[in-house]
């Protein structure tokens, strides 16, 4: 089975818990990069969706220690 939800995604701190970059909002440099994000589970194995969600927010950090935010 896949466990999705409990750290919801969103873009509003009061009602999610990481913004668009699965970053939380209350820890600049923790981000959650598995099913906790998900609003809601379709059917379908979340797999794929899970590997593209990390590699985006990889690029994200990347390009935060670039310009060395982190």
């Amino acid at each position: 089975i896949h466990e999705l939800g409990g750290a919801t995604m969103g873009a509003d701190p009061k009602t999610s818990v990481t913004d668009r970059w699965c970053r939380t909002w209350d820890v600049d440099n923790l981000y959650i990069t598995d099913g906790a994000v998900f609003a809601s589970n379709a059917d379908k194995n979340p797999t794929l969706t899970i590997m593209a969600l990390a590699w985006r927010a990889s690029d994200h950090m990347l390009a935060r220690m670039r310009r060395k935010e982190l």
